[in-house]
């Protein structure tokens, strides 16, 4: 980028060496450019390590600390050390930060390339007034406050990218991104400084003045922070707006009718920048470009895209507060847009999604009943409709609240959609399009929600249970924590904002043409539901909006309209824009739809986690366990809400009847959509806490038993079973494995269908069988392991009862036995007072049941008194009755008559008019209703008398029915007096059986006594018997116990002996077979050894044979040159004589070569 490496370290100068600055806190430049040019102010240190951020401001104290012994970790732990620790995290913390932030800022730094230059064209007035939203990115708590933005200012969207990246790849990165963190901290750090050096004159204590330091590095570090956030949300304003108008790419008429795209250093006039917009139907008005006035509190233009040179500049002049909170305002505006730009788009192309589901993303043209380009027009007509409809348009925060609360609806709507048709197939019994909805649905509905995502390195770090990771209390308690409890897989990670097209293709790109179909059908239910909640509570909304001051016009609302959906729309748009027309509150009715949504969700899942508690752990994946559970629901959880509510309302007559009457459960009329769920979700939460409460009770007394077996007991061991798990509970449940239906479902995935027959390829066949085989040995396995498991459990309780009743009977042999003759008085006292209480109680339940008798007898003839009289009225009442239907029907005839009179005259007065005005028919038509109009009036006169028979007929039928059955009641009620008569007579004798029995008892006791006496004798002598039976007795029970341990460990030693010899045959199977192994390896070797000693003898022979020939061809060549040297010595013999010496010693050199 052109700078020096100097801008991302600070000169570090410690407190003990600042000097006080006059001029301090120097604003970075507005063109940082300009350092370029002129880099005076930047100091060029660069430090041969990288330290600590606290070095920078203390290196003498603050950050000593070290991990090297014993001691100076023990420094650590005390208050300081830990004070100290966290200062230097501070600083850290913040030093990371800022670099990440002055990435982020080059990073998403983009300038629109030269060749596809965009066209900025001019909108219609419908789209003139401005806009505004939050932040759009998956949690809605992102921009609540300052703190959220200081801990985490990079950009997180988790999810994969759906779109092409290529808008976003520069081969240079643009200077006007850079970001020097040197002249960022250089003027904080002097301030820092002089505020300390005006503290310390007044301090003289060493302790106060170390933790002075420590607070001023604190400040220090959040104000760091604050102005890094600034870039921060430069950066990210700067990401969505690259990716909004890479979505606009793909739709270019949208883009160029809807919305302006800014250009780079591009001239801004006068109306640009200000908030004096006025609305003028007599001329024309271009809209702003600019989205906030330059002082950011006046809301211009929704539909404009800055460039990110505009986002770099805007605001740099307002006071750091002030451009934070606009800079606030322009994300919070920005990312809304883009998230439901993003759905919108989105949702037209889920008609496109093929099952493949291969990249590019819905490459093919929109289909229409999915919403084309005409519907995404009027669905961004409608959105500022919805702005223009607020209190204050021109209000950033308050545009932004409704914006967020639209894209929430908006999200929401979508989950509860694909929720109900995870329900809807599973009804319907469609097990493929179910398994290929929800297996989508686990990966693609958590990135459009705000639900928790952990972060991987939360997994050995989490928060403590009771706490709520989005509470404020765990925010204080425990940040780092709770950041990683719900900051994605990896919380400081920058990307590219998610364009929301993957994850809603992920919910339904595995369904069929049909079954999409199916999708589409319960996306527009979801979409009327949300217009009927609307409508339902339009009352609760005008009260709310009238109460909070909302100024309301005279003219009343014209409620019946609804603008998100035209009746096309209704058949091909599911988004929930169903917002009413004329003086409303546009916030109150969003918030309303949110509850209802987030209401809706609550109750999905706690439904399917209670469906899922019925069934012992097994989710509800098939027809058959979704009746269940369903039937369950009802008869639990639906009726009983349902008939609460009824008795809330007051209409538990009529709840009765219209379940008597329909044969099935139906909410009671009147009741609203929010009122049904509520209760439901109240009742589920009723039933869940009851679960919980009885787990708990469980879990208590199984601890309690485990304590007071532990306490009976008088060995001197630990306890250790206090602390031990159980293995298995004694009544557990087998979980019934899906084994037939994987495989008929494996089989049939790539079956061929061609009528009466199913063809397979062997392959897949030999894979389902394969597959089928590992499944039925898993179940096995588990079978084993399971019922061992309860075998060994079962034998542990088995043993602790033997040895607590074997501690009962030793303590009760210790113990002596009382005398025979208190023994034998105690037993005739106590036999005495049993007779006493027994003939008591006998006398009580005789006097109860005279009384009783008696009141029955006294009832009777009340009863009998009253028949008669009941019986008089009861006539009387059949008898005005039957006056009642004929005066109904002589009223009806009568009424008859007089309509028919009427006609006629009205007949007749139309005769006369036409008589006198003429008529417009012609003459036969005229002559052919003259001439009807005596048939019809037969067919009156026929019908009238036939009503009058039928009616004469009916009453009389019914009059002989109530007679009948008051005849039949007056002879079951005699039947019923004779049947208690005889049960009274029986009662009689049975107590008369009693008293003789009871006779005969006293009689047998005496025999008993004297029995007694008689056998007191005969104990004292059975006692001795008894005595030297039981050490008998004793002694063979101790030598059956070892013997039976003698054969329990010879059946063990037999067991690890076979065992043991299995596995030293095995082993020496293995040894033989590896040896055989190795035997046939040397015997290859050794051929392979034979076959190349054979190969080299044959090539050294015919290396030797070359040899031969070279070297005979060479003394050939040796000769022939001896032959040329004597005939040249022969013509030069005085030059030869000369030479010869030299020529010789050549050539005994060549020869000996």
């Amino acid at each position: 980028m052109g700078f020096e490496e100097s801008h991302l370290h600070l000169r570090p100068i410690p407190f003990e060496f600042a000097s006080h600055k006059d001029k301090v806190d120097p604003p970075p430049p507005v063109f940082i450019t300009s350092l370029l040019e002129d880099s005076s102010r930047v100091d060029r240190y660069c430090p041969t390590s990288l330290a600590l951020a606290i070095s920078e401001l203390d290196d003498n104290q603050v950050s000593k600390f070290s991990f090297y012994t014993k001691e100076t970790i023990l420094k650590l732990l005390v208050h300081s050390g830990v004070e100290n620790m966290q200062v230097t995290l501070a600083c850290q913390t913040a030093q990371k930060n800022a670099l990440m932030v002055a990435i982020q800022q080059a990073f998403f730094y983009h300038i629109p390339g030269v060749d596809s230059p965009v066209d900025v064209k001019e909108t219609s007035s419908d789209l003139r007034h401005p806009g505004e939203r939050r932040p759009s990115r998956r949690e809605s708590r992102t921009a609540n406050g300052k703190e959220r933005l200081l801990l985490a200012p990079t950009l997180r969207a988790p999810g994969p990218v759906s779109h092409s990246s290529d808008g976003f790849k520069t081969s240079k990165r643009a200077p006007e991104a850079f970001v020097s963190i040197q002249l960022e901290k250089a003027g904080l750090r002097d301030l820092t400084l002089n505020t300390f050096l005006h503290r310390k004159q007044t301090m003289a204590d060493q302790d106060d003045i170390e933790k002075m330091k420590k607070e001023l590095i604190v400040e220090y570090c959040q104000k760091l922070n604050l102005r890094m956030s600034h870039h921060s949300l430069r950066g990210q304003i700067m990401a969505y707006c690259n990716s909004l108008r890479v979505l606009l790419d793909g739709f270019p008429t949208i883009r160029d009718t809807f919305f302006m795209v800014g250009q780079a250093n591009e001239k801004k006039g006068l109306k640009d920048s200000g908030g004096e917009v006025k609305a003028d139907s007599r001329s024309f008005q271009p809209r702003p470009r600019s989205l906030l006035s330059a002082d950011g509190r006046v809301f211009l233009n929704l539909w404009f895209i800055p460039p990110p040179s505009e986002v770099l500049l805007m605001f740099k002049t307002l006071p750091e507060e002030e451009a934070f909170r606009a800079l606030k305002l322009t994300l919070q505006l920005v990312a809304s847009l883009h998230d439901i730009v993003a759905y919108i788009f989105s949702f037209a192309k889920l008609g496109n999604c093929s099952p493949c589901f291969d990249l590019p993303l819905s490459p093919n043209p929109l289909r229409r009943d999915w919403g084309g380009a005409e519907d995404i027009g009027t669905e961004l007509q409608e959105l500022q409709k919805m702005i223009d409809s607020l209190q204050s348009p021109q209000d950033p925060s308050q545009v932004a609240q409704a914006l967020l609360l639209r894209r929430e609806v908006t999200l929401l709507q979508f989950d509860a959609a694909v929720r109900h048709l995870l329900r809807t197939f599973l009804a319907a019994g469609n097990a493929p399009a179910y398994q290929s909805v929800a297996d989508g649905a686990c990966c693609g509905l958590p990135q459009l929600g705000n639900s928790l995502r952990k972060s991987i390195f939360a997994s050995q770090l989490s928060l403590p249970q009771p706490l709520d990771p989005r509470s404020l209390r765990a925010f204080g308690l425990f940040p780092w924590r709770t950041f990683l409890e719900d900051g994605g897989p990896f919380p400081v990670i920058s990307s590219i904002p998610d364009t929301l097209e993957y994850d809603m293709q992920m919910c339904l790109c595995g369904l069929s043409d049909r079954d999409r179909k199916v999708a589409h059908g319960e996306l527009v239910a979801v979409q009327m539901l949300l217009e009927d909640v609307l409508v339902g509570s339009r009352h609760t909304i005008w009260k709310a909006s009238t109460e909070l001051g909302a100024p309301l016009d005279s003219a009343q609302p014209d409620w019946s309209k609804l603008p998100g959906l035209c009746p096309k729309q209704l058949e091909s748009h599911p988004k929930a824009s169903a917002l009413l027309e004329g003086p409303y509150d546009v916030v109150m009715s969003l918030a309303l739809l949110k509850s209802f949504l987030t209401l809706w969700k609550q109750l999905e899942v706690l439904k399917g986690h209670w469906g899922r508690l019925k069934l012992r752990g097994q989710d509800v994946n098939s027809a058959l366990l979704h009746k269940q559970v369903s039937e369950l629901y009802e008869a639990e959880i639906f009726y009983p809400s349902m008939k609460a509510l009824a008795r809330q309302m007051g209409k538990d007559d009529e709840f009765e009847e219209l379940i008597i009457r329909s044969q099935s459960i139906l909410p009671p009329k009147g009741a609203s959509e929010m009122e049904i769920k509520l209760q439901q979700l109240q009742k589920l939460l009723e039933s869940l806490e009851i679960h919980m409460i009885q787990e708990v009770l469980r879990k208590i007394n199984r601890e309690m038993t485990l304590f007071l077996s532990e306490k009976s007991k008088e060995e001197s061991t630990l306890p250790t079973d206090l602390w031990k798990h159980p293995v298995m509970r004694e009544n557990f449940s087998v979980v019934r494995p899906q084994i037939v239906e994987r495989f008929v479902q494996r089989l049939m995935e790539n079956s061929q269908d061609n009528g009466p027959e199913i063809t397979f390829q062997r392959e897949h066949l030999e894979a389902c069988l394969l597959s089928l085989g590992c499944d039925v040995m898993a179940r096995e396995r588990s079978n084993f392991e399971t019922y061992s498991m309860c075998y060994e459990h079962v034998l542990q309780h088995t043993r602790q009862k033997l040895s607590q009743k074997e501690q009962e009977v030793d303590l009760l042999r210790r113990s002596q036995a009382p005398p025979e003759d208190r023994a034998g008085q105690i037993a005739e006292l106590s036999h005495d007072i049993i007779m006493e209480i027994t003939a008591l109680r006998a006398r009580l339940a005789d006097l109860e049941e005279e009384n009783l008798n008696l009141e029955i007898q006294i009832r009777k003839e009340v009863q009998e008194e009253y028949r008669e009289l009941v019986q008089a009225l009861f006539m009387t009442c059949l008898h005005i009755k039957e006056k009642l239907d004929e005066n109904q029907f002589n009223l009806i005839q009568k009424v008859c008559e007089l309509i028919g009179e009427v006609r006629a005259e009205g007949i007749a007065n139309v005769k006369q008019l036409k008589k006198t005005w003429g008529s417009a028919r012609p003459e036969g038509e005229t002559k052919e209703n003259a001439a009807k109009a005596p048939a019809e009036e037969q067919l009156c006169a026929l019908e009238q008398d036939n009503s009058c028979t039928l009616a004469a007929l009916l009453c009389k039928a019914r009059s002989l029915g109530r007679w009948r059955l008051a005849v039949q009641q007056a002879h079951l009620r005699g039947q019923l007096s004779m049947a208690e008569k005889e049960s009274i007579h029986s009662k009689k004798e049975c107590l008369r059986i009693k008293l003789m029995a009871e006779q005969e008892v006293a009689l047998l006791h005496q025999q008993l006594l004297a029995a007694r006496q008689a056998l007191t004798k005969a104990q004292t002598d059975n006692r001795k018997l008894w005595w030297q039976n039981e050490t008998q007795a004793q002694l063979l029970r101790e030598l059956e116990h070892r013997v039976t341990q003698d054969t329990v460990t010879r059946q063990q030693l037999d067991i690890i002996k076979t065992s043991g010899m299995e596995t030293l045959l095995k082993d020496v199977e293995q040894k033989e077979q590896k040896l055989q192994l190795l035997t046939e390896e040397a015997e290859r070797a050794s051929k392979r050894g034979q076959l190349q000693q054979q190969k080299m003898d044959r090539d050294l022979k015919q290396m030797r044979n070359r040899l031969a020939q070279e070297r005979s061809v060479k003394l050939e060549a040796f000769q022939r040159v001896q032959e040329l040297l004597n005939q040249l010595h022969d013509t030069k013999q005085p030059s030869a004589h000369m030479a010869s010496p030299v020529g010789t010693g050549e050539t005994q050199q060549k020869n000996g070569r």
